[in-house]
């Protein structure tokens, strides 16, 4: 992949990575104005909010995952090992990149992978219904 190609990835990783701490920032505010709401509002509304919180703390482990592969990304450009599959070393398509730049794997093992994860849940949940052994 050419230079100009590569900063252009670049640009828009550092653009993902502003909007997501700006998000934070955001959240942390948000959280501490729903805690001053929280002293002030009645006491019926506590499973409403502590529903909310739960989907912001989701929400967050999901940004704080995409910074962290945003991050690593930012660091592959500097060593030059970005675009590279971190499964089968095989360079990543420049369109892939371009739609997910910060993405670790090809298209192909990015689905042999979920697929794996599918079958392990699936393995995990019979051993579930299967009781102790024994």
């Amino acid at each position: 992949m050419d230079k100009k190609k590569v900063s252009e990835l670049k640009s828009q990783l550092i653009q993902i990575r502003s909007e997501i701490l700006g998000d934070l920032e955001k959240n942390i505010k948000s959280s501490q104005d729903e805690e001053f709401t929280q002293l002030v509002s009645d006491m019926s509304d506590d499973a409403a909010r502590s529903s909310s919180r739960q989907m912001l703390l989701n929400l967050g482990e999901q940004e704080r995952q995409k910074l962290k592969l945003v991050e690593e990304a930012l660091s592959k450009i500097a060593t030059g090992e970005y675009g590279v599959c971190s499964e089968c070393e095989s360079n990543i398509p420049e369109a892939r990149l371009h739609v997910v730049p910060f993405t670790r794997y090809c298209v192909k093992c990015l689905e042999k992978l979920e697929q794996e994860e599918k079958f392990n849940k699936r393995m995990d949940s019979y051993g579930d219904e299967a009781g102790p052994l024994g």
